[in-house]
């Protein structure tokens, strides 16, 4: 029963701790930076309407699962990246980060409870996500 308590407040404080903008994984060239894994677990569990504060610990599975998913998808996106038949243009990256905007700000109920949810202008959250809808477009191209 001690061992146990010992390895919830292990758990509870390294997941806490100031590594916000700590780097979790490397998958070639592209750093995976905490900050950005517990954006996305964020969004899952907004999604699923899990109050991380509430569900510590189904929060924690929230954020492993999806620093695999970003994993497998960098990995991927490495293989992809050197296929010189996928041509994605800025103008169709603009296009569909438009449309994801349009989506997220659907799904959260507004564009204020968008940007209170992930704590940044939508301007920050669109250059943020320019690249990452570029390489999400690289990936299902490939696929």
């Amino acid at each position: 029963m001690h061992f146990l308590l010992l390895l919830l407040l292990l758990l509870s404080t390294s997941f806490s701790q100031g590594t916000v903008d700590g780097l979790v994984a490397v998958v070639g060239d592209n750093m995976i930076l905490h900050s950005d894994v517990l954006q996305q677990a964020q969004i899952i569990a907004s999604r699923q309407k899990i109050d991380p504060s509430k569900s510590p610990f189904l929060f924690k599975d929230i954020y492993s699962k999806t620093l695999n998913n970003i994993v497998d998808q960098y990995i991927v996106l490495s293989v992809a990246k050197k296929d010189t038949n996928i041509i994605i243009s800025d103008n169709e990256v603009d296009i569909a980060l438009e449309k994801h905007m349009e989506d997220l700000i659907l799904q959260a109920g507004s564009k204020e409870l968008i940007e209170e949810a992930l704590g940044m202008s939508l301007r920050k959250i669109k250059l943020d996500y320019w690249h990452e809808i570029r390489n999400m477009m690289f990936i299902e191209r490939y696929k």
